[in-house]
């Protein structure tokens, strides 16, 4: 079998084996490396850390982000998937998957479910769906009505703005500090909240 047969016929068996094998920060590094969830996070931190993720997102450097851009940020992204999904598989790196390199490959991927425990199984397939669902090509729907406005796209400003009301919304003590603390406090708020939305009876 050829890559298209592979990426083809067998591209679910890949984007399950795949799963352990993403990249710290996302598919393109976009991210950078994940931060320390524990480490207290700064206002100027934020603005940083959006700044690099929005020179990324505008392939064009016109400051403005657009749905074409996300649209071509997300072919890209798919794109590595399906390399490294490839790469993943092809264990002899021959170019091409045998039948005996897709058994090794369940196999491992059994092994490496087995290790994780039974609470884990699905966890990386609910990631991505939740990826799909809330920044899929073009970044369709609620997210991205919101994201790009009637204006039809988003600047660096608003990009940073944004983020920084986020930040804002953690700081309960406003002293330009996010400690794991606030962020618990933000999280157990929000669970409290889809709790009293949840019908009762």
């Amino acid at each position: 079998m050829n890559k298209f047969t592979i990426l083809g016929g067998a591209a679910l068996l890949a984007m399950t084996v795949a799963a352990s094998a993403q990249p710290p920060g996302g598919a393109d590094g976009l991210r950078g490396p994940r931060p320390d969830r524990d480490a207290d996070v700064t206002r100027q931190q934020v603005i940083e850390r959006t700044d690099r993720r929005f020179a990324a997102l505008d392939a064009n450097n016109d400051g403005r982000f657009t749905p074409e851009e996300a649209r071509a940020r997300g072919e890209q992204r798919r794109a590595q998937r399906m390399d490294r999904m490839f790469e993943r598989l092809d264990l002899d790196r021959n170019g091409a998957i045998t039948r005996e390199e897709m058994s090794q490959a369940r196999e491992r991927h059994r092994a490496e479910r087995g290790e994780r425990g039974p609470g884990m199984r699905g966890h990386g397939m609910r990631h991505r769906r939740m990826g799909m669902r809330h920044g899929g090509p073009g970044m369709r729907g609620m997210r991205g009505q919101r994201l790009f406005g009637e204006q039809g796209f988003v600047t660096a400003e608003q990009f940073r703005a944004r983020a920084l009301a986020r930040f804002d919304r953690l700081d309960a003590d406003r002293n330009g500090t996010v400690t794991a603390a606030e962020r618990q406090a933000a999280r157990d708020q929000r669970r409290a909240r889809r709790g009293e939305r949840r019908p009762q009876g």
